[in-house]
């Protein structure tokens, strides 16, 4: 592992310099103002700035609207996720997002469409709105009544690539998330064969990461700290036992080793050990508080990095594993795999009916969305 608690912080990449705005409430930033002070780049020499020189550090817009307020650092959304559950979050808000899924119903009245299209018309609408906005890329969630269906999203992506081609959003700036299921991966490696970039999501074990990277998906994202826990509550996990940290070491390791272009994602880092655990991916999902400590702590309180661990673990190389279902199957039922799989599905099933509720009610009423 390279460690980094002897580097100075001037031999690290550093950031432009703080800019600041102040609020009214007194509350002090490293015991140097009378103000509030909200910073929108890393402090130089903090560990937030020595961190986002191993890895991109993208802010959980899940819960940036709660913690922002009480933020110091507001380093705002890099990256934005694109779902039914952000959409009716939207149109509930108000706001200018409120008009991603309002243009879709009106677009939807006027061309006498059924109303099943407009929610993919929705997404197309806010995933332009946001890469406009955010320095990364917006992913688009395809609909998890998909998650088994190969064919279904492989069309369903063509549709929605359409759909954005539409609104003029650069494709560079998107990605379409899909579930890591045996048909989700097989999706994406003939949709990755068309140029259309994917992002796979719910990722628990070393079959479903190691057929993602050999099916060439753009991102693949991780989920740490729920990985853990789950291992713990079976009872086959300690304090001296890391199994995130060894899968997230493993598939960065097979990315190296076979030259992917997968780049690695690390979701549910629940604290900032965590963090300091997987440096070295290409992304890091954190919240808000995760950020303001990372910004509180000098660079060389960060201790060790997976960089060099990844490079030498063993059995990351070697040929694609061309796994059969039955094997990829029973791989994820002894992992957290399968039951975050079923839960997740169970979770957006219910999102997506909310949403043609929503839409539903709203056509009745004659309002808008």
């Amino acid at each position: 592992m390279t460690r980094m608690g002897g580097i100075h912080p001037t031999s690290l990449r550093t950031r432009d310099s703080v800019v600041v705005r102040a609020s009214a409430d007194g509350k002090k930033l490293n015991g140097r103002s009378t103000h509030r002070v909200r910073a929108t780049k890393a402090p130089p020499g903090s560990a937030l700035d020595a961190a986002q020189a191993f890895s991109n550090l993208v802010l959980d817009s899940k819960k940036f609207v709660a913690d922002a307020e009480n933020a110091m650092i507001d380093l705002g959304p890099r990256a934005g996720v694109v779902s039914a559950g952000v959409l009716i979050h939207s149109a509930k808000s108000g706001g200018r997002d409120a008009g991603a899924l309002e243009g879709a119903m009106a677009s939807a009245m006027a061309e006498g469409k059924d109303f099943s299209h407009v929610v993919d018309k929705a997404k197309a609408n806010l995933a332009s709105m946001w890469a406009q906005k955010v320095e990364g890329r917006v992913s688009v969630e395809l609909g998890w009544q998909l998650a088994n269906d190969a064919e279904g999203t492989v069309m369903k992506a063509r549709e929605m690539v359409a759909l954005c081609d539409e609104t003029r959003t650069p494709r560079d700036k998107l990605l379409f998330k899909i579930p890591a299921t045996y048909a989700g991966i097989k999706a994406c490696k003939t949709l990755e064969a068309e140029g259309v970039p994917c992002h796979l999501s719910h990722v628990y074990c070393r079959e479903q990461a190691y057929a993602a990277v050999d099916a060439g998906v753009s991102v693949v994202q991780l989920y740490y700290s729920r990985l853990n826990a789950w291992y713990k509550a079976k009872g086959s996990s300690s304090d001296d036992v890391d199994p995130a940290y060894d899968l997230v070491r493993d598939t960065l390791a097979r990315v190296k080793a076979t030259g992917s272009k997968t780049k690695v994602m690390v979701a549910s880092l629940a604290n900032v050990d965590a963090v300091m655990r997987v440096l070295g991916v290409d992304y890091c999902l954190v919240g808000q508080r995760i950020i303001d400590e990372l910004a509180e702590m000098p660079a060389s309180d960060l201790g060790e990095t997976i960089i060099s661990d990844a490079r030498a673990s063993p059995g990351a190389g070697g040929a694609a594993a061309n796994l059969s279902e039955a094997d990829f199957l029973a791989a994820c039922a002894a992992s957290p795999a399968k039951e975050e799989l079923e839960l997740a599905l169970k979770r957006n099933a219910a999102r997506d009916a909310d949403l043609m509720n929503f839409i539903t009610q709203s056509k009745a009423g004659g309002g808008n969305a």
